[in-house]
């Protein structure tokens, strides 16, 4: 006998939690996280590591939307915290919050969400391939304003710097991040068009 499930079943059942389908994308996301923060960088630039975590980092949101991506990198955070070494440098444990670096990784989260909900905004427009780029973009941008805010005032605190210290201090990171925001676009838009059920519904007019 076949077993059949309701509208009215579906329905409950979306609304009350994460599909198999978002469970199973939410920890891909995160395990892809978890590996670019720990394989070594690509290159070096004035110093600076070419690092792929921040790929990672903004494409999860483009993609998955605020939901399911701040999920994804909160699992991340998760797994770290209770020692597996998926942070950079390969650490791990609680402590890492507390280090100079510990602003960043509560960033990522607000980040996703804020920066999820306004891809999801965006593609339910379904703009054209060209201007969705651009958007999603602009997108990424504010993702890594989050991510810097978040990051900088963790090491005020946790590393007792002056803002200008800090600021100094990432500023040619920022300045790689902005091009690797360019790949993770570019990785979501190759993404959405090839699976576009990962986009969200288009709303209908009131």
């Amino acid at each position: 006998m076949a077993h059949t499930t309701s509208p009215q079943a579906s329905v409950k059942a979306r609304a009350g939690g994460f599909q198999g389908t978002d469970l199973a994308l939410i920890a891909v996301f995160a395990a892809l996280v978890a590996v670019l923060s720990v394989i070594p960088p690509l290159f070096v630039v004035a110093a600076v590591p070419f690092a792929l975590q921040m790929v990672a980092v903004m494409l999860t949101p483009l993609v998955l939307g605020a939901v399911r991506g701040g999920a994804a990198l909160a699992l991340y955070l998760v797994v770290g915290l209770l020692g597996l070494p998926v942070f950079a440098g390969q650490s791990s444990g609680p402590g890492v919050l507390l280090g100079a670096t510990g602003g960043f990784l509560i960033g990522y989260i607000v980040a996703a969400l804020a920066a999820g909900a306004l891809a999801t905004a965006v593609l339910r427009r379904r703009p054209r391939k060209p201007v969705l780029a651009v958007q999603l973009y602009l997108v990424a941008l504010v993702d890594l304003v989050v991510v810097y805010a978040f990051g900088i005032a963790g090491m005020m605190i946790n590393a007792s710097l002056s803002l200008p210290a800090a600021l100094a201090a990432n500023g040619l990171f920022m300045v790689g991040d902005l091009v690797k925001a360019l790949l993770a676009v570019a990785i979501a838009v190759a993404v959405l068009t090839a699976f576009p059920r990962l986009m969200p519904a288009v709303r209908a007019p009131r």
